[in-house]
């Protein structure tokens, strides 16, 4: 009678796991057992998270490669580009030392013609030392623009490249961290008025080009590289 009931044992001890192994065949035949590739490609927020993990500098060519910049059914025209190692230059003011005390070592900018008949802009990114970094500039940089303790200088068309025009009242700046990256743009208007909170496209050459294009694209890739 032992013996035959440790018969018994052992055949339902072995259908059991002989069940089992046919599920996880099964589910692995399905997909379910299959690691998740779902993921795969999709940009690493941990990758630009710091300079350290991302060391290679921008360029011009990685952050404005051409004449125009093609954004849904609009183009911004690039008038002129510039690199500086000095970020004090994009800036007025405090913002230029609070940059610098953020590890900043470049600033990558254009100047553009927006698709709105009228609307100038000054746009680009500033390379700093990690995410924390970026976050703490971008909470900084916003009291001390409603002061007019510092704003971001605009480029003007046809100056020398490097050289900074006066700051401009008249403008409305944007600007957002993503990684160790912090974008930024200056809009004006080429006949001086000044653009009013309610302008209807100021946010959308702000969410265009800060959004779409800088922070989307051009450190999305950036990051779907590393």
């Amino acid at each position: 009678m032992h013996l035959l009931m440790t018969g018994l044992g052992a055949l339902i001890m072995l259908g059991i796991c002989g069940l089992s192994s046919f599920f996880v065949i099964v589910d692995e035949r399905r997909g379910l057992g299959a690691p998740d590739t779902g993921t795969m490609g999709a940009p690493s927020p941990y990758a630009i998270s710091s300079r350290d993990l991302d060391p290679d500098p921008l360029s011009l060519a990685e952050v404005f490669s051409g004449a125009q910049v093609r954004l849904g059914a609009g183009s911004y025209r690039v008038t002129m580009t510039h690199i500086d190692n000095v970020c004090a230059t994009a800036a007025t003011g405090e913002i230029g030392t609070l940059l610098e005390d953020a590890g900043c070592t470049q600033v990558v900018r254009a100047s553009m013609t927006a698709p709105y008949a009228g609307y100038e802009v000054t746009t680009g990114i500033f390379n700093l030392a990690d995410a924390e970094a970026a976050t703490r500039a971008g909470e900084r940089i916003r009291p001390l623009v409603e002061s007019g303790r510092g704003s971001f200088a605009a480029m003007a068309a046809g100056a020398a490249p490097g050289s900074d025009p006066r700051d401009r009242p008249d403008a409305q700046v944007g600007w957002h961290d993503r990684g160790h990256f912090l974008v930024y743009c200056v809009i004006t208007r080429s006949d001086n008025v000044p653009i009013s909170p309610d302008d209807p496209y100021a946010p959308r050459i702000t969410a265009d080009l800060l959004d779409t294009y800088l922070a989307g694209e051009v450190i999305g890739a950036r990051a779907l590289n590393l």
